[in-house]
């Protein structure tokens, strides 16, 4: 497994630190069931609590799968580190110490009961073996050759717990939660980024009612008409002709000397002009004056 370190004896001695368990979220299997194992220093912290020397280091794990219960070595003492993970201080018998520096088996696997958390609660036996894994009962960390040491879904939870800023060891329930409350925020935000639009789109519906208010007879609808969409009815809005009358453009009639209202023929004025931009021009600023002086209808 990576993480693992490959036991080492000095010359002439019978006992070494070894390495029991990296740090991290593993896989294993418990009555056919996936189960996952967080090794982390609270884990490590309840094995070595509940640590009682001597605990039995036997060969492949044949303790718990045979009556065979002969000793590799016994555990005396145990250690961990945020780094190194859980390690073993083991006093290796003959046939252990042969088995090691002869590199026949070169790996510890360790073997805990798992608690409601997954986490190890405190070390049950270890044995040599050369296919460290964490496929285990209850849990035995024992594979079988060609095994991955990690699932490939558990390395996407472990994903998932970082993008949530999560620790690695986070459970499925706390990553779910995290991401429930992560959604909930985005929804919130959505909401309010519609009603910003929705407020500016009716301020800028009244503007286009005032600019254009006397062709229109009903203002809720047109408001409505442009909230729900302001490009369809801005178009239409393109197509209004504009008042031809401006009647506040209209001049007042002027006077005689004599002070007696002299009124001012703008109708022969303008009827006079020849056709063109400046009578056109004259129209639109006295409309008002030329209606007034036009000769009546016989």
């Amino acid at each position: 497994m990576s993480g693992h370190k490959e036991i080492v004896l000095s010359e002439g001695t019978l006992e070494a630190w070894c390495h029991l368990s990296p740090v991290g979220v593993f896989m294993g299997k418990l009555d056919g069931k996936p189960v996952r194992q967080v090794c982390d220093m609270e884990a490590f912290g309840r094995v070595i609590a509940a640590f009682e020397p001597e605990v039995l280091v036997d060969f492949e794990h044949r303790a718990e799968n045979s009556d065979d219960t002969t000793a590799a070595g016994w555990v005396q003492e145990l250690r961990a580190s945020g780094e190194g993970g859980l390690e073993a201080r083991i006093r290796f018998t003959d046939l252990g110490t042969e088995a090691v520096r002869n590199r026949r088996l070169r790996f510890l696997s360790p073997v805990w009961p798992l608690g409601a958390d997954g986490r190890p609660e405190a070390l049950r036996s270890a044995a040599l073996t050369n296919t460290p894994n964490f496929n285990l009962r209850p849990v035995l960390n024992k594979a079988t050759a060609g095994a991955e040491p990690q699932m490939k879904g558990e390395v996407r939870m472990i994903k998932f717990a970082k993008l949530f800023g999560l620790p690695e060891t986070a459970t499925e329930d706390e990553i779910l939660a995290a991401a429930t409350a992560k959604a909930e925020e985005q929804a919130a935000l959505a909401k309010r980024v519609a009603e910003l639009e929705k407020t500016a789109l009716e301020a800028e519906a009244e503007g286009a009612y005032e600019e254009n208010k006397e062709n229109i007879a009903n203002k809720e609808a047109f408001i409505a008409c442009f909230v729900q969409n302001k490009a369809a009815t801005a178009a239409t809005l393109a197509t209004f002709k504009k008042p031809v009358c401006n009647k506040a453009a209209a001049k007042s009639p002027s006077f005689s000397q004599h002070g007696t209202p002299a009124a001012r023929n703008t109708y022969t004025e303008w009827s006079a002009m020849p056709p063109g931009a400046a009578k056109d021009s004259f129209l639109r600023a006295n409309a008002e004056a030329i209606n007034l002086s036009a000769p009546a209808e016989q």
